[in-house]
Formats: structure tokens, C-alpha cells, sequence
């Protein structure tokens, strides 16, 4: 289904996109273009005519396979989705473009043709209205990236297919007639691919997602063959542009810049037709099945940032980048090697380029940049805990620390010692999740960690995972205290009960939900008596008053016969919410307990923790300290969270 709607709008895209191409190309020099008009005709007719298949094609996608599509079910498709509505304002267009295009036969007028060409130009920038564009949830400047996007890239590749036309069929014309239109023509086409180029980054940053998708998903690596096809398109120009310049004044090779211009035109050929793909399959950002095809990955955090001690193998490839780029600068600026500088030079800087990235690459697999299929939330970190209980702690030690029972007898199958991996250490972050899938679905590089997929499935493994996220931070996380720290530790999310006293259309039901200003995330067990009761109810109260006094939202985790005025926004489980936040409340020499006596976590509006309170005491500057640090917390820009680069 998928290749026959990528082709019918391939199809759709192309007769238009010439009907452009020939309306334009002789008001650029001047021509009444009496021979394109039945063609320009024929090609409006006959794309919208092919809308309606589109539409066929749009509704089998869409509705289950096992309904059958009748009249009556088609029409309440057309009028009751936003594709089918977007459909009826693209086929407005092309009718009215057709019946424009229809009306030049019989009138010879100025004003008609402009008309005419500009109603095409908006036929073919609403293409993308029935693709990805029609999604509602991109923001603005995105969907109106598509829209020139598809208007500036059509109208090149149809202007070009016109001039290879006029190339081929105005042999009576002079040379500096068909010299004039390929120079104009030019102009036109520097600005449409420039504006695709543009619009193409807004639309990838959406669409892609990140670097590693171009080439982990599909719609990635389509894209990717799309920018080698736009490659080839450009030496082509090139080639044109380059003999335009050297040509004799008074000679214009028209066959030859026909056959150059032909070549071009397959390769944009090309690129429409998996333009054509790209737009009805899932974009790389929502892709969940990606799929690393190499055995690397470019790296700064897992080479460069473990600082190397020279002399090593990340140095001497740096260092063999260093010299090459030396070599292809001295080439080029030596009179002696001018004569093999454009050969030379671009070699040494090829080869320069491939030793640095190189120097930045580490192993890499296929599940490397595969995202979780479990949120980062305190249940799934607890869920993760347990499982890391029952299978990891005899080697990585109850705390991950690489101290586990069996610890001291790990060999591999060479007899050599193995120690299990520190789980708390600084290397964790230089792996992706990913990397700690694949090690849990397939075991260690060692050969020693067993593969877990027999007793883990896809959820468990990454539950586990989340949990680890989360232990790979408790050395860290020792020294949390009042001042606020960089951003580098998420707070889990998890779900929040219904407030007693809710504010009317409010819809706050996760954490999560609550990022937009800081929070105060406060834990308490009010299981004490005396004078230690009077003492945690005070510092309680404190919490929500310093927290209503910043305006932060505040959401309380307490057990026992805690004071009722201090208690805010609770979890929907607080249990599990506690077991999660109990992992990173450690403090230097203190030992590991699930439970959390009290603690008061300061968020800020990204959802990242930054501060970390013991108590609210009357005396210990604390309460005044959050209110600073709240304010400047709530000026910050929010900032996305990736696990990835955790």
C-alpha cells in the first residue's frame, strides 16, 4: 500500500510540476509559449483527475483492511477526517489550475498566464498537505516549511524538465536565445534549491530527530540517499554553470547542455519519487524499531571525554588528521603543486576527515540507538530494581558497585580474572541505553554476563534499564545538597492522584506534567514521637509554605500521621515512588535504606533534580536558600530530556 500511494503521488507531483516548468520558462525570455500551452492543459487535467485515486489509496491506508470501501463510506471519510478535508482543498486548487490551464487555450492574455502560474505554484506546494504536513501537533513554522518546501522543489524539477524540452525541440532558435533562458533559468533554480535546503533542516529537525536516525531508521536513510541524489543534482548544475562561464561569447552548445540537463532531471526524478515514499511512512522521530547499521558510532563523551593518556590510538589517529590537514592547506597554497591541487587537496582533506572521525568512534551495535519501550517512570525503577535483585547482585554487588558475591571467581574462557563492571562509575554514561540492551538481550563483551532475553522480556530488560539510570547516578547524587547543581539527573515520573481540591478544566495527572515551573518534591515518614514529631511537623509545614511563597508546585510523599496543612499534590502509588527517590537519597557514608525520612527535592521546570534538602529547620538559612533558587530556576529555558544522553 505503502508504494502504490508513494507512486500515485509521484504521479500527482510530476504533470503538475511540468505544467509550472512550462508556464515559466518562456515569460523568462519573453515568449508568448504558444507551443507548451496544450501540454501545460493536458497535464493540469490529468492531475486532477489522478486526485482521486490519491484519495482511494489515503482511505485504504487509513481504514482497517477488512472494511470494504464503498461510496457512502468514502464520503464520510472525505468530510469527516482532516485528511479527507485537506484532500477537498488540494483538489479545489487543481481544478481551478486545470480549468485556468484549459481556459489559455482559447485566450490569448498576460494576466491569465500569471494567474495561471502562480495557481500552479500553490498546486504544488498543497502536495504536501495529504502527507506529513496535515499533522496538527508540528508546530507552525514546520508545517509551513513543507509547504515551501514542496512549491520551490517542484517548480525546479518541473522548470528543469521544461528547459530540457525547450533544449531539445527550439533547434531554430539562436544560441543566444537558448544561452539567455539557461542563465535566467538558473537564477531561478539557485534560489528554489536554496530554499529547499532551507526548508529540508526545519523539516528533518521534526521529522528525523537526530543525527544517528538518519541512518538507524528508514525514513532516515531514505533521506539520506534523497541528499546523495540532491548531491549528484548539484555537479550537474555545476558542470552547467561552469561551461556558461567558459563558453565562447558567440556559441551555445545546446545538445550538450540538454544531455547534462537530462542527467540532472533523472536524479531529481529520483529524488521525487522517494520524496513521494518518504511522505506517507513513519518519521524517523516516531520510529520505535531502529536499527544501527554499523559497527561504530562517533562519540566525543566515549573518547575525547574520557580524556585518553597519550600516547594512545585516539591520539595518533588526531594526530594523522592533524598532518593530512597540513598536507591538503600546503598543496593548495604551494605554487610548485597548483598544477594538483584539485585532485590533491580534496584527497588529504577526505583522508584528514576520515582519521578524526575515527579518533571519535567507539563500538557500536544494532540495538545502540534503540528507544525503551518503557517511560522513565519511579514504577518502572522499581520494577527494574527487583529484577536487578534477582539476577545481578551475586556479580554487580546489591548497589551495583562491581563487589557482588561471585565477584572474586569471574573468569572468561581464556582463564583470565574478570571483574563485573562498576555500575556506579562515570563509563555508564558513555554507553546509550541501547548498548545496555543489546548487553542485556545478548550478554557481555566479556563473555562472562550471561544474554537475559530467557528471563527478561523486552519490558523487564527495559525497566532494568531505567533502574540502572538511575544507580549509575547514587555516587553522584551522595553529594546533592541545598546549592543547585548543573542539570544531569532526571527525576523519574510517575502518577499523581487527584488533588482534593482541584482547580475546575485542570488535567495535571503525572509528574511530568507538572515541568513549566520548579516543584518541590518532598519525602517524610512521621513515625517519630515527642520532640523529633514537633520537630519534622514544623520542617513540613516550612516545606509548603516555602514552596507556595516561590510558587513552585509542591507534590509530598508522606507516611504516618504527618501534619494535614503540609500535605500537597501525592502520588497515585507512593511506594514505589519512594523506593525510586530512596536510590539516589544517599548521602557519604551513610548506609542504603528504601526508605526516606525525610528529604525535599528541588526540580526544576525541565523535570531535572537540583537541589536537595535534609530539612526545613528555623535556624538553617534553607528556607530562604530554596526561594533564590526557585526564582532563578524559573527564569531558565526549558530544556527537552534524552535518555540517551544520560
Amino acid at each position: 500500500m505503502y508504494l502504490s500511494l508513494a507512486f500515485v503521488r509521484f504521479l500527482e507531483s510530476l504533470p503538475s510540476a511540468l505544467a509550472v516548468g512550462l508556464l515559466l520558462l518562456p515569460r523568462l525570455i519573453g515568449e508568448d509559449g504558444g507551443r507548451f500551452r496544450v501540454p501545460v492543459a493536458a497535464a493540469a487535467v490529468f492531475r486532477a483527475l489522478l486526485g482521486f485515486v490519491l484519495l482511494y489509496l489515503i482511505a485504504r491506508q487509513i481504514i482497517p483492511a477488512e472494511r470494504p470501501i464503498d461510496s457512502a463510506l468514502l464520503w464520510e471519510f472525505t468530510l469527516g477526517t482532516s485528511v479527507g478535508k485537506a484532500w477537498i482543498a488540494t483538489q479545489i486548487v487543481a481544478f481551478v489550475f486545470a480549468g485556468l490551464a484549459v481556459a489559455r487555450l482559447f485566450v490569448s492574455s498576460d494576466l491569465l498566464d500569471r494567474i495561471t502560474l502562480w495557481t500552479g505554484v500553490f498546486v504544488l506546494a498543497m502536495v504536501s498537505v495529504t502527507g506529513h504536513a496535515i499533522d496538527d501537533g508540528l508546530p507552525v513554522w514546520t508545517q509551513v516549511s513543507f509547504l515551501l518546501h514542496t512549491a520551490a522543489g517542484l517548480t525546479w524539477l518541473g522548470g528543469l524538465l521544461g528547459l530540457i524540452w525547450w533544449m531539445f525541440t527550439a533547434h531554430e532558435k539562436p544560441p543566444e536565445v537558448a544561452a539567455k533562458l539557461a542563465e535566467r533559468w538558473s537564477m531561478v533554480a539557485k534560489v528554489a534549491v536554496g530554499l529547499v535546503a532551507v526548508t529540508g533542516v526545519a523539516m528533518a529537525y521534526e521529522n528525523v530527530g537526530s543525527v544517528p536516525n538518519m541512518l538507524a531508521t528508514p525514513y532516515g536513510r531514505l533521506l539520506t540517499l534523497k541528499l546523495a541524489l540532491l548531491c549528484a543534482v548539484l555537479l550537474c548544475a555545476l558542470a552547467i554553470v561552469r561551461y556558461m562561464h567558459r563558453r565562447p561569447a558567440d556559441a551555445f552548445n545546446v545538445d550538450w547542455v540538454g544531455k547534462v540537463g537530462s542527467l540532472e532531471a533523472v536524479f531529481g526524478l529520483g529524488l521525487l519519487g522517494i520524496a513521494g515514499y518518504i511522505a506517507v511512512i513513519t518519521p524517523a522521530s516516531h520510529e520505535t524499531d531502529i536499527y544501527w547499521p554499523l559497527p561504530f558510532r562517533l562519540s566525543y563523551i566515549a573518547t575525547w571525554g574520557q580524556k585518553p593518556i597519550f600516547p594512545s590510538p585516539i591520539w595518533w589517529w588526531a594526530i594523522a588528521a592533524g598532518v593530512l590537514a597540513i598536507v591538503a592547506a600546503a598543496v593548495w597554497w604551494t605554487p610548485a603543486t597548483r598544477e594538483k591541487r584539485l585532485y590533491a587537496t580534496p584527497a588529504a582533506t577526505i583522508a584528514a576527515l576520515f582519521c578524526l572521525a575515527v579518533s571519535f568512534s567507539t563500538e557500536a551495535y544494532t540495538d545502540t540507538y534503540n528507544d525503551p519501550t518503557q517511560d522513565f517512570t519511579a514504577e518502572s525503577v522499581t520494577r527494574g530494581m527487583t529484577a536487578f535483585s534477582e539476577n545481578c547482585v551475586g556479580c554487580h554487588g546489591a548497589m551495583g558497585e562491581g563487589n557482588g558475591p561471585m565477584s572474586k571467581d569471574l573468569k572468561n574462557a581464556q582463564g583470565l580474572k574478570i571483574e563485573p563492571a562498576d555500575l556506579t562509575a562515570p563509563h555508564v554514561g558513555t554507553h546509550t541505553i541501547g548498548d545496555i540492551f543489546h548487553w542485556l538481550t545478548y550478554g557481555g563483551l566479556s563473555g562472562v554476563m550471561p544474554s537475559f532475553s530467557h528471563v527478561l522480556d523486552v519490558d523487564d530488560r527495559w525497566d532494568m534499564i531505567n533502574y540502572l539510570l538511575m544507580l549509575s547516578s547514587t555516587n553522584r547524587s551522595r553529594f546533592i545538597g541545598p546549592q543547585a547543581m548543573i542539570q544531569w539527573l532526571i527525576a523519574p515520573d510517575f502518577a499523581l492522584a487527584e488533588p482534593k481540591l482541584a482547580d475546575p478544566g485542570e488535567e495535571i495527572t503525572t509528574f511530568y506534567k507538572l515541568r513549566g515551573k520548579p516543584t518541590l518534591l518532598s519525602f517524610a515518614r512521621c513515625n517519630a514521637t515527642g520532640d523529633e514529631k514537633a520537630a519534622l511537623d514544623a520542617s513540613l509545614v516550612k516545606a509548603a509554605e516555602v514552596a507556595h511563597a516561590a510558587g513552585a508546585h509542591h507534590v509530598t510523599v508522606y507516611t504516618g500521621d504527618c501534619p494535614a496543612f503540609a500535605k500537597s499534590r501525592e502520588p497515585l502509588r507512593p511506594a514505589a515512588v519512594e523506593k525510586a527517590y530512596s536510590i539516589i537519597n544517599r548521602y557519604p557514608n551513610v548506609p542504603y535504606t528504601p526508605e526516606i525520612a525525610q528529604a525535599h527535592f528541588l526540580i526544576d521546570r525541565s523535570g531535572f533534580v537540583r537541589a536537595r534538602f535534609k530539612q526545613f529547620g528555623p535556624d538553617d538559612g534553607n528556607a530562604s536558600q530554596f526561594g533564590a533558587q526557585a526564582a532563578i530556576l524559573a527564569q531558565e529555558p526549558i530544556v527537552e530530556i534524552n535518555l540517551h544522553s544520560h
